[in-house]
């Protein structure tokens, strides 16, 4: 099932039997979807987008939610927490397993090795990782993992 049917789905499901929560937050994905359409002039109907323009949405949403469960974390604002905390695990449901830190840090080394590649060549490792290993590594982790080598 496409992840495009699945948020479809769970609107229509948590409609049914009345889950307030997870109405919220798939209607929410499933507005942002639209407004991907209509931002990229495409037609309107969200069965036809890409499970990797989902992915690629659903991480945008994922990155705000969670800046803003830092915001409610700050402020103590508990009501606020569960929610995000909510909206962050169902987000969560749509993106693939990622590698973890030793299987990133591995592959990312052997590259650089092989390439001889030195701190100013940051672009092409983040290039080549993007290119190879899209939804699979964490980008924001090998950017870290990349600045550790660099300093050593």
């Amino acid at each position: 099932m496409s992840l495009a049917k699945k948020i479809s789905n769970d609107v229509k499901s948590a409609l049914k039997g009345g889950d307030r929560k997870k109405l919220s937050i798939a209607r929410y994905v499933y507005s942002e979807l639209k407004n991907f359409l209509i931002k990229e002039n495409l037609e309107r109907d969200v069965l036809k987008l890409s499970d990797e323009n989902i992915i690629k949405i659903i991480k945008t949403q994922l990155k705000q939610k969670k800046e803003s469960l830092d915001f409610a974390t700050k402020a103590k604002s508990h009501a606020t927490i569960k929610d995000l905390e909510f909206d962050i695990n169902y987000l969560s449901e749509f993106l693939p397993n990622m590698m973890d830190e030793e299987n990133t840090t591995d592959i990312i080394s052997k590259y650089i090795n092989e390439n001889n590649f030195e701190n100013k060549d940051f672009g092409k490792i983040m290039g080549f990782l993007k290119l190879n290993y899209n939804n699979k590594i964490d980008m924001n982790l090998a950017s870290k993992i990349i600045k550790n080598i660099f300093k050593e």
